[in-house]
C-alpha cells in the first residue's frame, strides 16, 4: 500500500510536462547573469581602455566572463539536449474535503 495515495477523486492529480530542464537553466542562468555582467562592464564604461588593469577592472572581467560560456551552454543544449517528460503530483483545485466521496 502506497502511504502517498489519496482516495479516487480525492486531492492529488497527476500533472505531465515535457521540457528541456538543462536547457531552460541556462538560458535563465544567462539571462541574470547579464545583469551582472553589466554592472561588471561599469569600470570600462567610466574612462577610455586603461594602460593597467586596477582590481576594479580585474574584477569586471572577472564578473564578465562566465556570461558567454552560459550562453553557448544554452544553446549547445538547445541544440542536443532530447526532450523529457516528468509526471508530478499536484493538489487537486477542484479538491473540497467537506464533500463525502
Amino acid at each position: 500500500m502506497n502511504t502517498n495515495d489519496i482516495v479516487a477523486g480525492g486531492g492529488w492529480i497527476q500533472h505531465q510536462s515535457v521540457g528541456r530542464p538543462r536547457t531552460r537553466l541556462f538560458f535563465l542562468l544567462s539571462l541574470v547573469w547579464l545583469g551582472v555582467a553589466i554592472v561588471g562592464s561599469v569600470p570600462f564604461w567610466q574612462n577610455t581602455w586603461p594602460a593597467s588593469f586596477s582590481g576594479a577592472e580585474w574584477g569586471g572581467l572577472a564578473l564578465m566572463l562566465p556570461e558567454p560560456v552560459f550562453i553557448v551552454l544554452a544553446i549547445k543544449f538547445a541544440l542536443t539536449e532530447p526532450q523529457q517528460t516528468t509526471v508530478a503530483r499536484r493538489p487537486n483545485p477542484a479538491y473540497d474535503p467537506r464533500k463525502l466521496y
